[in-house]
């Protein structure tokens, strides 16, 4: 599929990590952007320091720019970079050699999705098969029923080499992964890294209401699904619920053998059974369309780091309001990822330094941002946001600032960490996010989103070189064509007759009650 990538002599890659690989002839999606941090431990003095060597990986290449197949992905090692590694080269040899050809339903490419998955698993397994059968070799040399400690003793050098090898076999990796395919999305998920979703409200009298999805199930110990599975194979839930599983509280991971085929010698996991720990992805798809804003992809080190700086219960809704806030202040998609990480990290360490939280670590931070067609302020952006790639993005316009209560959070109640379920971003941003010199005006960034769609598939980067013109002059807007009233604002300019009707509409539809008029007036 991809022109311009050579396959792999070897596809069984051993993980040796050399300046060259061969995804390097991949080429990078230039909708997509990265923010990264290394794990930090704080010295008393609140210096930081790595912990250890940074463990994640990420990727997010263009596949096939005609067809429109795009990869993304965020793999979140433990116990060593070594299988995050091996899955970023694997994963994308895995649906880039023609996997995908004439696979034209969502549940054809739902199969190929899930294989992926699955032989990424079994293609690391087989490159650690070596170190396996030489440490079941020395296992044999130990008598049976010696301890450690004497075993240390008598068998020095075999003890030294079984440290080594358990080492190197006890790596594992997260894998969160999201396909864009034939106009569709698909995502897919082992272990606790995220994926979530940004979509305008599709009501008129909400216009400017962004929801926030998560897209991926959270593969721990502390999940009740998770612990109801580990039941279903004679493990006791109470012992399960919330414990580790070596370093980590995982139930689904790429790697990590000793949670697998090693799962007997744990005595927590030693009745099971089948195998406990599993590579079983959790996928998702859906359509891609006019209302999808940006899709984000994060390592746990990112939002549990902003949940221990913060102690939110909304940290999917807050991590997606800090993405919107740098869409307006950041020119470019890979800063407004760094920028977001570089806040989180900052949070974090500043809670360390004021003790009002009791954090002393954080994990590798990772964030991948693609974008469908939320706006940037001050983007080089293609002519066109959607399939087709032809009609022009419209001049963003700008609105009379609302009433503050026109910028409330969603009522509902909902819990955004709940799987698949909708919580509103608060559609107000702060006014540092005011255009300069606009006294009061605010860029409504939902308005000028190209609506053209078609059924070629997602969006198609076209010219990274061309500038928007019409954003372009929104950076210092000259406010002297208009007139104030008294209290400085400027008249109404914009006519409001549709969305006052379809406000009458949703009324009479029972959508919204007497009660609450006052707020879409």
């Amino acid at each position: 599929m991809p022109s311009q990538a050579i396959k792999p002599t070897s596809l069984g890659m051993t993980g040796i990590r050399n300046n060259d690989t061969w995804t390097d002839g991949l080429p990078i999606c230039k909708l997509s952007g990265v923010g990264m941090s290394a794990n930090q431990m704080y010295r008393e003095d609140g210096t930081p320091c790595s912990e250890h060597e940074y463990e994640d990986r990420s990727i997010h290449f263009c596949l096939d720019h005609e067809n429109g197949t795009y990869l993304y992905g965020v793999f979140d090692g433990h116990d060593g970079a070594k299988a995050a590694y091996f899955a970023s080269q694997r994963m994308p040899a895995e649906l880039s050699f023609e996997q995908l050809t004439g696979k034209t339903t969502e549940e054809e490419v739902k199969e190929v999705f899930r294989d992926a998955f699955l032989a990424v698993e079994n293609a690391f397994l087989e490159s650690i098969d070596p170190k396996i059968a030489e440490r079941t070799q020395l296992l044999d040399k130990i008598p049976d029923g010696m301890s450690q400690f004497e075993a240390a003793q008598n068998f020095p050098e075999t003890v030294n080499r079984l440290q080594i090898l358990d080492q190197e076999i006890r790596g594992g990796t997260t894998a969160v992964v999201a396909l864009i395919h034939g106009g569709m999305l698909y995502v897919g998920n082992v272990g606790d890294s995220r994926a979530l979703l940004c979509k305008k409200d599709r009501f008129p009298f909400r216009l400017g209401v962004l929801k926030v999805k998560q897209l991926t199930a959270d593969h721990t110990t502390s999940s009740h699904d998770e612990v109801q599975r580990l039941a279903s194979l004679n493990l006791s839930a109470s012992k399960i619920q919330g414990a580790k599983f070596g370093n980590h509280e995982l139930t689904r991971c790429i790697g990590n053998y000793f949670m697998k085929g090693g799962y007997k010698e744990f005595d927590i996991l030693s009745s099971a059974t089948a195998e406990p720990v599993i590579a079983e992805p959790h996928i998702t798809s859906m359509p891609i369309d006019e209302s999808c804003s940006f899709l984000l992809l994060m390592s746990d080190g990112l939002y549990k780091s902003y949940q221990d700086s913060t102690g939110s219960e909304q940290i999917n809704k807050e991590i997606a309001q800090m993405v919107v806030e740098q869409f307006v202040e950041q020119p470019t998609l890979t800063s407004i990822a760094q920028t977001v990480v570089d806040k989180v990290v900052r949070l974090h360490h500043d809670n360390y330094l004021t003790k009002q939280r009791n954090v002393t670590s954080r994990d590798d931070i990772s964030l991948i941002i693609r974008n469908f067609n939320f706006p940037l302020r001050c983007a080089l952006t293609p002519s066109s946001a959607l399939p087709g790639g032809s009609s022009p993005r419209p001049p963003l316009r700008h609105l009379p600032r609302p009433r503050p209560q026109e910028y409330s959070s969603s009522s509902s109640g909902s819990d955004d960490l709940t799987l698949c379920e909708d919580t509103d971003i608060l559609s107000g941003l702060p006014d540092s996010c005011l255009l300069p010199g606009s006294r009061g005006q605010r860029l409504d960034l939902l308005e000028g989103i190209s609506n053209s769609v078609d059924d070629r598939g997602p969006i198609h980067h076209t010219d990274t070189n061309t500038t928007s013109t019409e954003s372009s002059e929104l950076q210092n807007p000259s406010l002297t064509q208009f007139s104030l009233d008294e209290d400085g604002r400027i008249h109404p300019y914009v006519n409001f007759d549709q969305y006052f009707q379809a406000i009458e509409e949703a009324r009479a539809a029972g959508l919204i009650t007497e009660s609450q008029l006052h707020l879409y007036k």
